[in-house]
């Protein structure tokens, strides 16, 4: 075998080698989002909304199991409680009536094993 192309074989084993080690260590999953999982919200992202609103409703494909959702809007951010016990499609978290203003939701979720998160707006009027 040409040192060359025994060096590459090298590099290309220990590289392979390391990301089995970094990927069994027992650290987070790194969050990698080829694509959402958020396929629905109410209210939906972008749109304008008649107040008050009383509920956040969030719906996931693949279910997950959601680990944290923040409101936030000029006035501050409110957290919400979640209390997920497994992966599910539908959530809805109640709000203490959203009034006048713009709002953007976060939230972190983890589906089939995998770190996710994600953010959106929406306007009430």
């Amino acid at each position: 075998m040409p040192a060359r192309s025994m060096i590459l074989t090298l590099f290309l084993g220990g590289a392979l080698l390391a990301g089995c080690a970094a990927r069994h260590s027992g650290e987070a999953a790194v969050v990698d989002q080829p694509r959402s999982i958020l396929a629905a919200s109410t209210p939906a992202p972008g749109t304008t909304v008649q107040g008050p609103v009383d509920e956040l409703r969030l719906h996931f494909s693949p279910p997950a199991r959601l680990d944290e959702v923040t409101v936030a809007s000029a006035a501050g951010l409110m957290p919400a409680m979640i209390h997920s016990v497994g992966e599910s499609s539908d959530y809805s978290i109640p709000l203490s009536g959203l009034e006048t203003g713009a709002y953007t939701v976060r939230w972190r979720a983890t589906a089939r094993g995998r770190a996710y998160e994600g953010s959106f707006g929406f306007t009430v009027r």
